[in-house]
């Protein structure tokens, strides 16, 4: 028996593959980092009532913990066994679109209990009075909070497996186990002595590109024809022990889109050549 048909054969002794897919989010190491996403979430929701002037980071928690577990469940397919690349899109879809929910509904509750009590409430006004009528996560009101945090939870949770499928996931299949990886697309094309490495150069190559982006856009954000002069700034303030962490950040993206861009352009060029070799090859009516 050949290889695909194994494939094939593994897929349909699962009749239920987004059920089982459900039932391992939440077993395991999975229910262990859910459970720890849902504490940090609601810590971040009390930390947040006293806190009028947003000077502590831990209210962003209600926020970030969905996108923890989302990710987590995600970066779940960098090391697991692998026969198709179907089970990671189906990873992808319930990672996304579900494991945020399994966070976000929780917090959200409890938020919405705790403010149900006239204490909880009274820690927030004597909050905001003390930093001058103005508190940093509860000014808009508590009906316009109670529907911020499960909801930026939520969006924020759909983007964060998108970034490690992208930046991790299949960065990390292409080199161990490129035929995954390559699997249903043009890749399939290039011939087997290639083609590991055809894959390996795309999808590294798409992950560096992807953190450089992020990294260009968060840090200082000059143009790539800056780079001489923001390196050579750079420099000097290290010298002067200072590390300025936005320039840091924007040098260290240049070079991963350049890099990366690079390293996609050429895996591209490989299946191109490919391509064109078998069209040549094949037989004309």
């Amino acid at each position: 028996m050949d290889e695909r048909s194994t494939v094939v054969d593994e897929a349909i002794d699962d009749p239920h593959p987004f059920r089982t897919d459900l039932r391992a989010m939440l077993s395991g190491a999975n229910l262990v980092v859910l459970i720890a996403a849902i504490a940090a979430g609601v810590w971040g929701v009390f930390d947040s009532l006293a806190d009028a002037g947003g000077d502590r980071p831990w209210g962003t928690l209600s926020i970030a913990a969905p996108a923890v577990y989302a990710g987590w469940c995600m970066l779940e397919m960098a090391w697991k066994p692998l026969s198709q690349v179907g089970t990671v899109l189906l990873r992808l879809m319930t990672a996304c679109f579900i494991a945020p929910l399994f966070v976000a509904v929780p917090v959200g509750v409890v938020q919405a209990v705790a403010v149900a009590f006239p204490g909880v409430r009274q820690t927030i006004d004597d909050a905001t009075s003390a930093n001058n009528g103005f508190h940093y996560w509860w000014s808009e009101g508590i009906g316009a909070q109670l529907a911020l945090v499960p909801g930026a939870g939520y969006v924020v949770g759909v983007c964060a497996p998108l970034a490690v499928i992208l930046i991790i996931v299949m960065p990390v299949l292409s080199l161990r186990a490129p035929r995954i990886a390559a699997e249903g697309s043009h890749l399939e094309k290039v011939e087997p002595g290639r083609r590991e490495s055809a894959t390996a150069f795309v999808f590294v190559g798409l992950g560096a590109t992807t953190l450089g982006i992020g990294l260009w856009v968060f840090g200082d954000g000059g143009s790539i024809v800056e780079f001489p002069e923001g390196l050579g700034r750079f420099l000097n303030a290290v010298s002067y022990g200072y590390v300025p962490w936005d320039d840091a950040a924007w040098l260290a993206g240049v070079v991963l889109v350049v890099v990366g861009v690079a390293a996609m352009g050429w895996g591209c060029v490989r299946v191109l050549i490919a391509r064109d070799r078998a069209a040549a090859q094949a037989p004309r009516r």
